[in-house]
């Protein structure tokens, strides 16, 4: 009998111990759901090591903390979200990245999923993102151009994959202003870059450091801001032209960042901590500024909130998207 209660002892206690680690006591896997080298893993693997570089300032005892990224395309990233939802566990050992335009898709659309998005745990927002309207090189050089002209030629106007949240913007953009002309989806942000430098397109709403160099080089023509304030001296305002409806569903946060459904509360408070120590990281900072990350970070309810508005946007104008094949 004793040999057994020492035996079972020397099996629990090692248990016990373990069960007690301070969090994390191991590597944090960080689901991508789009293929290695696109936007949202280049992000992730960038921001991996200055969240490790913090783990320890902020729980001196963790034994972990690293975080493993792990591509899980698919879907048009549904294949990542399922799992998140369905498989991961709520023990903060998995997080995920998210893309706020999937919730038209996912909630709304065609690609419809069998469970409530809103369910996820809403853990860090790090970006704005700022979006241009720019024109081919011979396009109009300004807005009231563009306006002036599209009125005798409906122009062109090029947009990334169908229901990406840059196409979803467009539309936003096209219908607030009331622009005539024709959307057509290129399939990607470096695609509609092309057709605006060979002239195929007229026009495209983008993120303004994608095409950040291609206008200080002339080869295409900064119209617009969708921002409060100019990015730039000489250029106005969507708010400034008139239009500031644009800014309800047009810019927001981005590289957004969720947990699983009922995500432990103590260690989404740890993980927090951790991105709001990375975010004051003067390391951390310079590469975001060297990558063209405007950081501009929410947390928790606050990241819950900027969502709740953009889909309470989508289901004020669901017409709207719906007249787009959306």
């Amino acid at each position: 009998m004793t040999a057994v209660f020492v035996l079972t002892s020397f099996i629990l206690l090692p248990l016990g111990a373990m069960a007690q680690e301070t969090y994390p006591a191991k590597d944090i896997t960080y689901i991508c759901g789009s293929n290695p080298g696109g936007g949202f893993d280049t992000f992730a693997r960038g921001m991996a090591p200055f969240f490790y570089k913090q783990v320890k300032a902020v729980v001196p005892g963790a034994k972990g903390g690293e975080i493993k990224v792990k591509n899980m395309a698919g879907g048009g990233r549904a294949k990542a979200v399922i799992y998140m939802h369905q498989d991961a566990r709520p023990d903060g050992y998995t997080i995920s990245d998210f893309n706020r335009a999937d919730m038209y898709k996912f909630i709304y659309g065609s690609e419809k999923l069998p469970f409530d998005i809103k369910d996820f745990a809403w853990v860090a927002a790090f970006t704005k993102t700022l979006r241009v309207v720019v024109s081919k090189k011979n396009g109009p050089k300004t807005f009231a151009d563009m306006v002036v002209a599209a009125k005798k030629q409906p122009p062109l106007i090029a947009s990334s994959t169908v229901g990406s949240s840059e196409h979803m913007e467009t539309i936003w953009f096209k219908e607030v202003v009331g622009l005539p002309g024709k959307i057509t989806s290129t399939g990607g942000s470096s695609v509609t870059v092309g057709a605006l430098i060979r002239g195929d397109a007229d026009l495209a709403l983008m993120d303004y450091a994608a095409i950040r160099t291609l206008i200080d080089s002339g080869d295409v023509n900064f119209l617009v801001s969708m921002t409060d304030e100019r990015l730039v001296p000489n250029v106005p305002t969507i708010v400034e032209v008139g239009y500031p409806k644009c800014l309800d569903f047009i810019g927001g946060k981005g590289r957004n960042i969720i947990g699983p459904p009922k995500l432990d509360p103590k260690a989404k408070a740890t993980i927090i901590a951790i991105f709001k120590k990375m975010v004051a990281d003067p390391e951390f900072q310079a590469w975001c500024e060297k990558t063209g990350n405007e950081l501009a970070p929410v947390y928790d309810k606050d990241q819950e909130t900027e969502m709740m508005k953009y889909i309470n946007a989508i289901l004020a104008n669901l017409q709207v998207f719906q007249k787009y094949g959306l």
